[in-house]
């Protein structure tokens, strides 16, 4: 999950605050999570991704330099909860991020029969069956 707030924008419609829950985001004109009408930006202006504990920005191909915190960037740099960045006429504020864990199906049918199993529910009987249907979908 990475949530930021657009605070300054020439594409007034966008400046509010999102919460994505991806590990990998794409911010740009015409491509990615985040469309902002900003003639400054390139198509695909910049990623932000999340790896464990830390939030990454890479700058995208053709992207000459950013603005962190008001100081000139020009390479992939670790961000923090609270900075600023700046892309063509657009800042932005980061306000939390974390890693997403994505489950499979079988993944939280899993953790729902072994709860069932910890309360000994009398749907588990019901359960196991569709855990067992489910083994040919995995």
């Amino acid at each position: 999950m990475i949530e930021f707030e657009i605070i300054r924008s020439p594409d007034l419609d966008i400046q509010q605050k999102y919460s994505l829950y991806y590990n990998q985001i794409i911010i740009g004109r015409n491509r990615g999570h985040a469309l902002i009408k900003d003639n400054q930006l390139l198509d695909s202006h910049l990623m932000l991704e999340v790896i464990e504990n830390d939030l990454i920005l890479h700058p995208q191909p053709g992207v000459s330099h950013y603005l962190l915190d008001g100081k000139r960037a020009t390479n992939v740099r670790k961000i923090k909860v609270g900075q600023k960045i700046t892309i063509g006429d657009t800042e932005f504020v980061i306000k939390d991020f974390k890693e997403t864990v994505f489950k499979t199906k079988k993944m939280i049918l899993d953790e729902k029969l072994a709860h069932l199993m910890e309360i000994d529910s009398p749907q588990l009987a019901i359960i196991e069956e569709i855990a067992e249907m489910m083994k040919d979908d995995v």
